[in-house]
């Protein structure tokens, strides 16, 4: 069957294209006759107005692009599950990309989605640098950003404080005698949330007088990438009893390679992640972790976003730019415990 187009409606009803578009849109006024007659004519053919078309033509898509660092990690997928209910309810849908972690990649997603007819851009922080921050502050549409406090005079950030988190999670250690406590730490190229968590570790053990910088090794967020940051540590002297990892999947790799080389956990050394994601509650000892509210990100992000969006189609000018720092949450588990005097890690 042949598709009717546009053309076709308004050569049948004896009015012009831009007519027909009124009628469909309800944009501007149209006399009862011309719509009814219109409105017959697309009846009896049939006629399926195209949804890409007409959103362009009322200069809005109902898309929000969505760039995050990993699609495999649970906690993007958690935040955007924040977002869904909301877009429902708003008409909205998604358009989701991803950079593993690189900054290039990012920034050709921004220009491509620059290009792109979705009416915002929501932004979950990996890897970034000053060029990427550009790219975000020169989009065309509206922005948020979830993950890292960026410098823009247009643009909301929602996060926790990641560096007291870390700090929080390396007291606890601390308080409970460890004093060979190491860090696997997030990408270099992570120079916001991952660093962040970082200056939060070294500054609770400078603190103490306990920093040792070859404790300290960097992984990619991934249970491979904690499974080999840990063997690393492993012939590290003396050798942790202790480590603090930078997302709960290093950690877990991490755990893993130390039962792997006949450790125990928590008896021979104990774990702490970051993220709180599902296998954290699940994994055989259970983790020990910092929560935060991976969901209430992508409702606070989503909700601004929308509110953005609907004063740019106004026309009208507003300044969004704030740092929205959510609570964090020390969430103790079976993979601590008070140092064992007898740990191969004890000197």
């Amino acid at each position: 069957m042949e598709k009717v187009t546009i053309n076709e409606i308004a050569k049948r009803s004896g009015v012009s294209k831009a007519t027909v578009s009124r009628v469909i849109n309800n944009s501007k006024p149209v006399s009862d006759e011309v719509r009814q007659k219109v409105m017959a004519v697309i009846e009896s053919t049939n006629f399926v107005p195209s949804a890409l078309g007409r959103s362009l033509s009322l200069k809005k898509s109902h898309l929000i692009g969505v760039i995050i660092p990993d699609l495999a990690n649970p906690v993007f997928s958690r935040i955007i599950a924040g977002m869904e209910s909301y877009l429902r309810s708003k008409n909205y849908s998604l358009l989701i990309t991803a950079t593993d972690f690189n900054i290039d990649t990012g920034i050709r997603h921004i220009q491509i989605l620059n290009e792109k007819a979705i009416d915002g851009l929501i932004f979950l922080a990996g890897a970034m640098n000053e060029e990427l921050i550009q790219a975000l502050n020169t989009f065309h549409k509206p922005v948020v950003v979830i993950g890292s406090d960026i410098d823009s005079d247009t643009i909301p950030v929602i996060e926790i404080d990641n560096k007291k988190a870390a700090y929080d999670a390396t007291v606890y250690l601390v308080s409970i005698g460890h004093k060979n406590i190491a860090m696997i730490r997030g990408p270099l190229s992570d120079r916001y949330a991952g660093k962040e968590r970082f200056i939060g570790y070294q500054e609770a053990l400078m603190e103490s007088g306990l920093y040792q910088t070859h404790l300290v090794v960097e992984g990619k967020y991934t249970f491979d990438h904690g499974y080999n940051a840990m063997k690393r540590l492993l012939v590290s002297k003396p050798l942790p009893t202790a480590v603090f990892c930078a997302n709960d999947l290093m950690a877990i790799g991490a755990m893993k390679c130390a039962f792997d080389e006949g450790f125990k956990v928590p008896a021979d050394i104990s774990f702490i992640g970051f993220d709180d994601v599902e296998i954290a509650k699940m994994y055989n000892p259970t983790l020990t972790t910092i929560h935060q509210p991976f969901e209430e990100k992508g409702l606070q992000a989503i909700e601004r976003l929308i509110d953005m969006i609907k004063l740019y189609n106004d026309k009208k000018e507003a300044s969004f730019a704030e740092l929205v720092i959510l609570p964090h949450k020390l969430v103790v588990r079976q993979s601590t415990a008070k140092v064992n005097h007898q740990s191969k890690g004890v000197v």
